[in-house]
């Protein structure tokens, strides 16, 4: 597996938001599946936090692609937490995971055919 770790703030203090990070990749079909969610903002179809925890922990808060950037422009901040993304087959491709508000970590499946591109936009990224 390849890992990548992205500061959540800037060196000017301001927040890396969820949104950014999941720019870094191309559009595509995968099944993205938030696993473990805290943090804050508006959340899908305006239901509250605990009812957003509840379909977390009923494992059911899965997303296509633009459901998962509709997702994430509504983070302010992802304190902790985990994202996977699964292929059509099930197999996990991408593990975002949000470390207590310092940095999210990237594991990638090295067998996935974007991962250098992926790499190189995360080193020339402007934060």
């Amino acid at each position: 597996m390849i890992t990548e770790t992205i500061r959540m703030s800037t060196d000017q203090q301001t927040l890396i938001p969820l949104r950014d990070v999941l720019a870094l990749f191309e559009p595509n079909n995968w099944r993205w599946t938030v696993e473990a969610f805290d943090g804050f903002g508006r959340f899908p179809a305006d239901i509250t936090w605990a009812e957003f925890l509840d379909i977390v922990n009923a494992e059911a808060a899965v997303f296509d692609w633009n459901g998962i950037l509709r997702f994430a422009d509504g983070v302010v901040q992802m304190i902790d937490g985990r994202i996977v993304a699964t292929d059509e087959n099930g197999a996990r491709v991408v593990k975002i995971d949000a470390l207590d508000s310092t940095e999210y970590e990237v594991v990638i499946d090295p067998a996935w055919s974007d991962v250098s591109a992926f790499v190189s936009r995360v080193a020339a990224a402007q934060w």
